[in-house]
């Protein structure tokens, strides 16, 4: 078996293991994926209340891991000029678009402080990379 069917493989494997990870929360409220191991909905699980445990921290690195990926990909961008960063930073947020969409169809929608930022900046940001990604592929 060589390296690219052992690659192949781990990534069915992803795709069927983050698919659940990714659809879960959307319409489970009163369990999370551990289900079988964890006695509790995802607010119990990642502290977010009453957030004395890890939520802070756990509070911290979403957002980071959310805004430090497109980071790293424009560093990319910069340091290479190839254009499969902004490929790639379009579909990010193409992705990051649709999972809000399904959270606030799944879960309801709220107006607050957050989401006058985040909404406008994640509905607005794969239109932005679309016309990036068509412009520079005529170059």
């Amino acid at each position: 078996m060589n390296i690219e069917k052992v690659f192949k493989y781990f990534s069915y494997m992803s795709v069927v293991g983050l698919s659940t990870w990714v659809i879960t929360p959307l319409v489970a409220d009163s369990t999370t994926i551990f289900f079988l191991i964890f006695d509790g909905n995802y607010s119990e699980l990642f502290d977010l209340t009453p957030g004395v445990g890890n939520g802070p921290s756990i509070m911290v690195f979403y957002p980071i891991v959310l805004y430090a990926t497109p980071l790293y990909l424009h560093y990319k961008y910069i340091r290479t000029s190839d254009n499969i960063y902004v490929s790639i930073l379009f579909d990010y947020w193409v992705i990051v678009a649709v999972l809000r969409l399904l959270s606030i169809l799944s879960k309801g929608f709220v107006w607050d402080f957050y989401m006058q930022f985040a909404v406008p900046v994640e509905i607005v940001f794969p239109f932005i990379y679309f016309y990036f990604k068509k412009e520079l592929s005529k170059i």
